[in-house]
């Protein structure tokens, strides 16, 4: 495939890895995973990166088969359908994988749904869900979490995501309201910003998140927590999108 697109830019000087992103409605980063196959091909992405190089059939169908070949040759990665990431998305299946690296955990369902005041029905959904995904599997009576990657057929659904989120933000205003102020830490800032800077921010933020998580797993585990962490504008944005020259 990165012949073809160093042949499309013999073709035309002008085009680009960023300029296909564009033409297929792709994010740049996706697609530079893509080529360097450091991600595994799909349909989906196969149909948007034809039409970002305007194939014909043929070449469309060529495309197609060396997509289901680099598919095959990376098969140790899971793909999760859409339906599965309405569930995964949440809070809960993520919550009962860290449960089980607590020291003093028990994989019956009763336990779990005490420790997590969640329903026997719900961890039992959750359980199963893990369980078809092959993210976890019973060994002697007892849960154990798999190594295993996982990536999607198409970009995580942005209303998966909101909804992932939303379900998040509502267990941390319970907490604010139920949990002791020692045993728990929220705190804001407000700041005049530098829209420049935000993707910077960013990975500031995915480096400190790394550097708590490393932080809490040393040493005895006996609870889970949620680190959020949000970063929003509080002006209209929309009224106001033009940075300053």
């Amino acid at each position: 495939m990165s012949a073809k697109l160093e042949d499309m830019q013999k073709k035309n000087a002008r085009f680009s890895m960023r300029a296909l992103a564009q033409k297929a409605g792709i994010s740049p980063g996706r697609l530079n995973e893509i080529f360097h196959e450091r991600r595994p091909l799909s349909n989906h992405y196969s149909e948007k990166i034809a039409y970002g190089l305007s194939l014909s059939q043929e070449d469309q169908a060529t495309l197609s088969g060396f997509i289901s070949v680099r598919a095959k040759r990376l098969s140790f990665q899971k793909v999760l359908e859409e339906q599965e990431l309405r569930v995964i998305t949440t809070w809960e299946p993520y919550a009962i994988l860290n449960l089980m690296k607590t020291d003093d955990f028990d994989s019956s369902t009763e336990w779990i749904a005490k420790r997590l005041a969640l329903s026997n029905e719900k961890v039992a959904e959750c359980l199963e869900l893990l369980q078809s995904l092959q993210i976890i599997k019973m060994k002697n009576g007892r849960w154990q979490r798999l190594p295993q990657q996982f990536t999607t057929t198409t970009d995580i659904p942005r209303a998966a995501i909101v909804q992932g989120h939303c379900a998040v933000l509502g267990k941390a205003q319970n907490a604010l309201l139920t949990v002791p102020p020692a045993k728990r830490n929220f705190t804001n800032i407000t700041i005049p910003t530098n829209v420049e800077k935000i993707e910077e921010a960013k990975q500031l933020i995915t480096q400190f998140r790394h550097k708590i998580a490393m932080l809490l797993e040393d040493g005895p585990k006996t609870q889970v927590y949620n680190l959020s962490v949000q970063l929003y504008p509080l002006t209209d944005v929309s009224e106001n999108t033009e940075t300053p020259t």
